[in-house]
């Protein structure tokens, strides 16, 4: 990320598509936004007035979301299995505190993957590198053999 990034009028940058989980706890307080790379996708979120707290700044409660929102399809970008990978434990550490019209994005850092658990982190950023939230957490890899029919298993991601 960098100070030149092309933002939208609408204050999301450019490259990021609207994202919409299955999920309604997430979509209370989306939308959500994904952006593709080489290296997994990145998750973001514009935030606005109703993700505040009293004191005019991003709500910890929203910021831990998102984060669980970008390790969480992560795991499922690594895994290759496009459903939820429940979290087991996540710890965060609040650096700073995003004020209302900040657009902030997270990108999943896996550290290891087990026939069970994925173990990853995260850093929620701003377009100019700030950061505003450290996470790590334990996900729970899916048994593909036991998946709904209408979970999307190995196709890649951005195919469909």
């Amino acid at each position: 990320m960098n100070s030149t990034a092309a933002v939208s009028p609408s204050g999301v940058p450019e490259g990021f598509q609207s994202f919409a989980p299955g999920d309604d706890f997430v979509r209370l307080i989306g939308p959500l936004f994904l952006k593709l790379e080489v290296d997994g996708p990145r998750i973001g979120l514009l935030l606005e007035q109703r993700h505040s707290n009293p004191m005019g700044i991003a709500h910890g409660g929203v910021l831990m979301t998102l984060a669980d929102m970008t390790m969480g399809v992560g795991c499922g970008f690594l895994t290759g299995i496009r459903f939820p990978h429940p979290t087991i434990s996540m710890n965060s550490d609040f650096v700073r505190g995003p004020k209302v019209g900040t657009f902030i994005s997270g990108k999943a850092r896996i550290a290891r993957k087990t026939r069970n658990f994925v173990f990853c982190n995260c850093e929620l950023k701003d377009e100019q590198g700030e950061i505003y939230l450290t996470a790590s957490g334990v996900f729970k890899s899916p048994d593909p053999d036991k998946l709904p029919a209408h979970v999307v298993v190995g196709k890649p991601w951005g195919k469909g």
